[in-house]
């Protein structure tokens, strides 16, 4: 029954140290990866804004034929050349668009004089806040990123997410928004006039790699803290095994007083004590002339013929006697 006792304990505390433990590794997984996703987003969109400032500032001079074939050619080596990021960092397209939101250049066609001839207007492109956003930016102004309302860009998750990880979108808005669009103005040499904008589309980073490598550091994570636990919940069985013996050794010696009994023991003595009634002192006296007399009459001598006679006079009778003699 002791032993039985002592292994229901360590039981009790190993769940109770393990579910201490797994709380604490979900929630630094979560906090983890939401600090991830931050910093991956502060450098990402810093690397992307002076990315487009320079596009925006070489473009600036280049307002021409000439200039569109080379910008045609500088905006795909930038987007080449991201393909090989360590982070996965990746440029997706640049475009270059006029003022009446005429597209000029993009990674996404090949210019030609003929092709820009053709070209009319994105009337749709022009109406969105996006666009005119931009339009209207001073130079002082910081830009700043955002989804977009191209529904493509705005809705779809990032296909390289993998399977098992899609729940945690939910509970991380910053992933969903993973493939974002900023705009650059650009500005006549020595005005404020805006002659073009750069739209350039990108991606934060491979949110399936960084979610592999916060799954790896939860499991690493999780393996310590379950080994924690472990020796956690060995220890306070120990301090209970031990404080169980002591207690156990302790009772043993003390005598069985009302100060150490248990409380049932303890009410049922104090119930005892209670009923018996204390003797008082008069009892206690009157009951010694009771045996007194009872020794008396032992040395009363019994007569077969004749009354019994008391041997022992009343104290009354002598001082009756000595009275009279001295009267004379």
């Amino acid at each position: 029954m002791k032993y039985s006792r002592f292994f229901l304990s360590f039981i009790l505390f190993f769940i109770l140290s393990e579910t201490l433990a797994l709380s604490g590794v979900v929630w630094t997984f979560y906090e983890s990866l939401q600090n991830a996703l931050v910093q991956e987003q502060f450098i990402s969109d810093h690397r992307a804004r002076d990315l487009s400032l320079a596009l925006a500032k070489s473009a600036e001079q280049r307002l021409n034929n000439e200039g569109y074939v080379e910008l045609e050619k500088m905006f795909h080596r930038y987007v080449e050349e991201s393909k090989n990021d360590p982070e996965q960092f990746r440029f997706l397209k640049i475009s270059l668009y006029a003022p009446d939101a005429t597209l000029l250049v993009s990674t996404d066609t090949i210019y030609t004089i003929d092709e820009l001839k053709k070209r009319k207007p994105d009337e749709e492109l022009a109406k969105s806040t996006f666009f005119r956003k931009g339009i209207r930016m001073k130079k002082w102004e910081w830009s700043e990123p955002e989804n977009g309302e191209n529904p493509i860009v705005n809705s779809k998750r990032d296909p390289k997410i993998r399977d098992g990880f899609e729940w945690v979108l939910s509970y991380l808005p910053l992933a969903k928004s993973n493939t974002v669009r900023l705009t650059t103005p650009l500005y006549k040499p020595g005005t404020l006039d805006v002659s073009g904008l750069v739209i350039l589309f990108y991606e934060r980073g491979n949110l399936g790699l960084l979610f592999e490598n916060q799954w790896k550091l939860a499991e690493w994570m999780v393996f310590n803290y379950i080994l924690i636990a472990f020796v956690v919940s060995l220890l306070l069985t120990g301090a209970f095994v031990t404080y169980s013996v002591f207690v156990s050794k302790e009772t043993v010696r003390q005598p069985e007083s009302g100060e150490f009994l248990p409380i049932i023991q303890k009410k049922t003595l104090e119930t005892t004590e209670n009923s018996l009634e204390p003797v008082s002192v008069l009892e206690v006296e009157g009951a010694v002339p009771q045996s007194i007399s009872n020794e008396k009459k032992d040395d009363v001598e019994v007569l077969s013929v004749g009354p019994v006679v008391n041997q022992i006079k009343p104290e009354s009778n002598d001082k009756t006697i000595q009275d009279a003699i001295f009267l004379g």
